[in-house]
């Protein structure tokens, strides 16, 4: 569909019903309850989703037909609304966004979107000749036009004084777009966290406190910053609250459902002081209620709200769209450098809010008022001394993690029955790379070597792309120092280091040069030819190595390099979008080294198990456990040996420093009980974590010593966590990955050990050698071996011996 004008189309030349198409049916159905009580203006057309069995109950539900691709939709769409998350939170809607723009559809699509993405989709409006817009739900709500027109009169009888908002993390957006109509503009702003970055919820609860200034008035804004992953758009504390404090009094909205609220401000005239006199000529204001409800006595029921006034505010948004499609009206005041300007704010606010804080596992538990005001049965009345409140200072499994020892029927320090030495040793890690080779199948060394010329070829483009994007390394003749390209580019404080990096593995690669200290840049980056580097080793990995997923993770990465650098993407949504592990899986379980390492780790292990009796199960500690790619691999080769029971002469204990992780991996071993679960940080000793030294025959640490702010100090952690003998199994890169430089070392803990000097990224074989034997580590056996098919991809297994116990 291709229109000619904003008022040419179809629709509005004949004043039909625009037809539209909903993408989404979560939030999505919100919309098409909107869309179905207002037939006059629009008609549903169908049903933009995945194909899931709500989907198709949805589309059917409405009478329409089930789209799967923007592809398959007919020529006479009109009105596209976009329910989905948008980029910048891990999701597709921005993308279907433009591809819908592309077609000559309008566009509707719900916040937050990236300020470099909005623009872009304006672009593409004004290029196809539509429209796009935000979904503007929240302050078309009743209340909060309430709220907004008492704010501005509120503002007009003095200058406002303060504002105090509250809210949920999930609901920033909409809560600066509440502000802006109050306020009239929300310029100036300025905004920081309270402790000066980044700041994640403490320990002393769950909001994170920002300070700082909206449409020149002060501000303080705390933000509930925690996300239950598996249903992250629940379990808020709260939606939205804001008090605006000026002379006159105070007024707030508590909810966006109202009710709201004004109280004037105490002012205790001199009469009353100096006579006790309230009815004195200047005591008239007393008579003035202390908080005056301005909202209707009865407030609505949920119910009410969510089907009834959520579909009408969303239906009143779409009718001002419809009314602006046709150039019969609409609201000019919600125009595009207004939503330009929330959404750079928004961006401001996340930056400094840092990375939500994952609560999994929560359960929705209702309360009704009444029972706040019924008298307490007896068993309900407060406790005396004596009662403890459930689950503090307890780590993942609601009390504290079971020592390794503990059950194993043998005391701490015991040497492990049957140790390795040097022969067995290599031994057993020859074995199990013959496994790890049976279990991959055939590849090529030629493949290995080719795919990683053309990863590097494909990362070394994006990332000059992404630099030059920016305002730097354009100009050949310009030379600049390393922290005047930082500062043009404007790379955030904890990413500094790693652009660093970046500008040294690209002068090594020819692709900018070095005039003493300062740098020259390159011609422009031709975004073509970065994008057939990117295919051709897409197709590569496709055909002979891997899941497709893996390197379409990394082109993703790769796209937003702009916004990772200044902190603006966070790195962790591109690997989990939408709270989802699939892409996760295919980074850690799919790739074919991965596949290989994993399956030689639990051959080694089924091998060091196989020596030990029921008495004296093989004690396994598995430490950065991550998304449990090496646990299920170990899990199902040790349950092999007990086909009768599944449950093998092992006690196996994993452990991460995320509780995400934890959780997430107490649910997926249920009916395991070899294996239990429990919180470790590789930076901390374990007998600070209640780790007995000296308890485990055997650790695992798969890809996570990488991420050790000191992996000397991580590794004699380790080594006092084994018994003398013991073995540690250690799989890690073993070159400077390119590919993570542009992904995964946006979330990795600056390096405080040789990295640091050598600004690299990773330890190479020799160095992992070295630090492995400083550790008192020996032997060291590594897998595969230098000439094997895989090696040029650069991952390898570090088997080594625990030391005597140190006195």
């Amino acid at each position: 569909m291709n229109h000619t004008d904003t008022t040419g189309t179809p629709a509005a030349r004949t004043g039909r019903a625009l037809r539209t198409v909903v993408c989404g049916t979560t939030f999505g159905q919100f919309y098409l309850a909107a869309l179905a009580g207002l037939t006059d203006e629009f008609e549903i057309a169908g049903v933009l989703a995945a194909g899931s069995d709500r989907s198709l109950a949805c589309a059917r539900r409405h009478g329409v037909p089930l789209y799967r691709d923007v592809a398959e939709l007919p020529d006479d769409i009109d009105l596209a609304c976009v329910v989905l998350r948008s980029g910048v939170l891990g999701g597709s809607g921005t993308e279907l966004a433009q591809r819908l723009l592309e077609r000559g559809i309008h566009v509707v699509q719900e916040q937050p979107v990236h300020h470099d993405d909005l623009a872009a989709c304006l672009r593409l409006a004004r290029r196809h000749a539509v429209h796009y817009r935000f979904g503007n739900l929240y302050v078309r709500l009743p209340e909060v036009r309430r709220f907004t027109g008492a704010a501005r009169r509120l503002a007009a009888h003095g200058p406002l004084a303060h504002i105090d908002a509250v809210c949920a993390s999930q609901v920033v957006f909409p809560l600066l777009h509440i502000l802006g109509e109050a306020l009239g503009s929300p310029r100036p702003w300025r905004i920081r966290a309270l402790d000066g970055g980044a700041g994640q919820t403490s320990s002393d609860g769950p909001f994170a406190v920002l300070t700082g200034s909206v449409g020149g008035t002060p501000l303080t804004l705390r933000v509930h910053n925690e996300v239950d992953p598996d249903d992250p758009d629940s379990h808020l504390h709260l939606l939205h609250r804001i008090t605006l404090s000026a002379e006159g009094g105070s007024l707030t909205l508590t909810d966006p459902h109202g009710p709201v609220l004004f109280s004037p401000r105490l002012h205790v005239p001199e009469a009353v002081r100096d006579r006790f006199d309230f009815e004195a000529e200047g005591t008239g204001h007393l008579a003035e209620p202390s908080t005056t409800v301005l909202s209707p006595a009865r407030p609505r029921d949920y119910r009410t709200l969510l089907r009834d006034q959520w579909t009408a505010a969303i239906g009143e948004d779409l009718g001002d769209l419809s009314a602006t499609i046709r150039g019969t009206g609409g609201n000019a005041r919600r125009n595009d450098q207004y939503h330009l300007s929330l959404a750079r704010m928004w961006q401001d606010v996340t930056k400094e809010l840092g990375y939500p804080v994952l609560r999994p596992g929560r359960t929705h538990r209702p309360l009704t008022a009444a029972r706040l005001t019924a008298p307490a049965p007896a068993e309900e009345r407060p406790a005396g001394s004596g009662t403890t409140r459930a689950g503090a200072d307890t780590p993942a499994g609601g009390g504290p993690a079971p020592r390794p020892g503990e059950r194993a029927g043998a005391p701490a320090g015991t040497a492990s029955a049957g140790e390795p030495d040097a022969a067995d040793l290599a031994v057993l890690v020859r074995a199990g790379a013959d496994a790890a080779d049976r279990h991959v199948g055939p590849v090529e060394r030629d493949t290995s070597e080719t795919f990683v010329r053309l990863l590097d070829d494909a990362v070394l483009g994006s990332m000059l792309a992404a630099l030059q994007q920016c305002g730097a390394l354009r100009d050949q003749d310009g030379a600049r120092s390393p922290e005047e390209i930082l500062h043009t580019v404007g790379v955030a404080p904890r990413h500094r280091s790693l652009i660093r990096r970046w500008l040294g593995v690209l002068t090594a690669h020819g692709r900018i040069t070095a005039d003493g200290d300062l740098l020259r840049g390159a011609p422009p980056v031709d975004a073509e030819t970065v994008a057939r580097a990117w295919d051709a080793a897409t197709d590569l990995w496709s055909r002979a190595l891997g899941s497709r997923t893996f390197v379409d993770y990394l082109r993703s990465n790769a796209d937003c390099l702009p916004r990772l650098m200044r902190d603006e993407q966070q790195a962790a949504l591109l690997l989990f979008p939408e709270g989802r592990t699939d892409v996760a899986d295919a980074v850690y379980r799919d790739t074919v080294t991965a596949r290989w390492l994993n399956t030689a780790v639990a051959a080694v292990l089924r091998s060091l198990a196989a020596r030990h009796g029921p008495d004296r199960p093989l004690r396994v500690v598995e430490v950065g456990a991550g998304t449990g790619a090496t646990t299920d691999a170990v899990a199902a080769a040790l349950a092999q040996d007990r086909p009768d029971t599944g449950t093998p002469a092992v006690d196996y204990l994993v452990t991460d420093v995320s509780y995400f992780f934890v959780a997430e991996a107490e649910r997926r071993h249920t009916g395991r009980p070899f294996i239990r679960h429990g919180l470790y940080d590789i930076d901390r000793a374990p007998a600070e974590q209640g780790l007995t030294p000296g308890s485990a025959d055997a650790v695992v640490a798969a890809g996570v010593l990488n991420n050790a702010r000191d992996t000397d100090a991580a590794l004699r952690h380790l080594a006092d966590l084994l018994v003398p003998g013991g073995v540690l199994l250690a799989t890690e890169p073993t070159r400077e990955h390119l590919e993570i430089m542009a992904s995964q070392a946006f979330m990795m803990t600056e390096a405080q050990d040789v990295r640091r000097a050598s600004r690299a990224t990773f330890l190479s074989r020799e160095h992992w050698t070295t630090a492995l034997s400083g550790a008192g580590f020996a032997p060291v056996v590594t897998a595969p071996g230098e000439d094997h098919a895989l090696a040029p991809l650069g991952q390898r297994l570090f088997a080594a011996v625990a030391p005597p116990r140190r006195t």
